[in-house]
């Protein structure tokens, strides 16, 4: 071992920015392996996060301008690949009682539900919670994400949730 050399400086400083990214050599791309590695790969390549959150907020808004209910109703929707349970959904609504002047939409994708709540004006503060395995809840203000939260189960959600409902859709000035 006495005759190795130590390594040049130069292959030591790998941490150390060695000018404009242009200049510097891309590392080849891994081989994608087997069918679902490159369907995940073909499928994130060019992902653009802050466009698939534009893409939401866009579906959001037309969902709560096409909204044809009035304070205190829940609206459905359904995206037509399944029914969520009934009883899970009534579960949902009585454990989320809509403030006053809140509205509430449903959107049923079959296996899980998304809830989203409103407030006036229409849309300016809203809730978009996710019933899924692990139940998500965004808070969005003006068009932009204010507040993300994750729970462990839906009972979970539903108490946190409904303690802090009003105060999210509530305005500054109405406080």
């Amino acid at each position: 071992m006495a005759d190795e050399k130590p390594q040049a400086f130069e292959e030591t400083k790998w941490w150390i920015d060695r000018g404009p990214v242009k200049e510097r050599e891309k590392p080849a791309e891994a081989p994608v392996k087997g069918i679902v590695e490159k369907w995940a790969y073909d499928l994130l390549k060019n992902y653009n996060q802050d466009q698939a959150a534009k893409n939401l907020v866009d579906i959001n808004s037309k969902i709560l301008n096409g909204l044809s209910i009035g304070p205190g109703e829940w609206g459905y929707y359904s995206l037509e690949i399944g029914t969520y349970p009934i009883e899970k959904l009534n579960k949902i609504k009585s454990g989320l009682p809509l403030p006053q002047a809140a509205r509430g939409v449903v959107v049923d994708a079959g296996f899980s539900v998304r809830v989203i709540i409103t407030g006036e004006p229409v849309g300016a503060r809203f809730l978009d919670i996710n019933f899924t395995d692990a139940p998500s809840l965004d808070y969005w203000v003006n068009g932009q994400l204010v507040e993300e939260r994750v729970f462990a189960n839906m009972g979970e959600a539903l108490k946190r949730i409904r303690v802090d409902l009003a105060d999210y859709l509530r305005r500054p000035q109405d406080s």
